[in-house]
């Protein structure tokens, strides 16, 4: 018996029609096949790297204020 969204019961868990999941997979095949998702993907992937990478250092740049007048501080003292 497959249940749809709004008529399984709360707390039931669904069954997944296999041949759902067969097509998912041969559009899956398709899609990397005529486009360039994969390339996409990973960039996406290195941009998220890099902006963190970014954001890393700019906080170290803010940082590096406090700490060179910290340690300014201590060795006047």
């Amino acid at each position: 018996m497959f249940l749809t969204l709004g008529v399984a019961p709360s707390g039931l868990t669904f069954k997944r029609d296999n041949a759902d999941v067969m097509n998912n997979f041969f559009v899956n095949i398709v899609t990397r096949s005529y486009t360039n998702i994969e390339e996409y993907l990973q960039q996406r992937q290195e941009n998220v790297e890099m902006l963190k990478q970014k954001e890393t250092l700019k906080e170290l740049e803010n940082i590096q204020k406090s700490w060179t007048t910290g340690i300014y501080m201590e060795v006047n003292q």
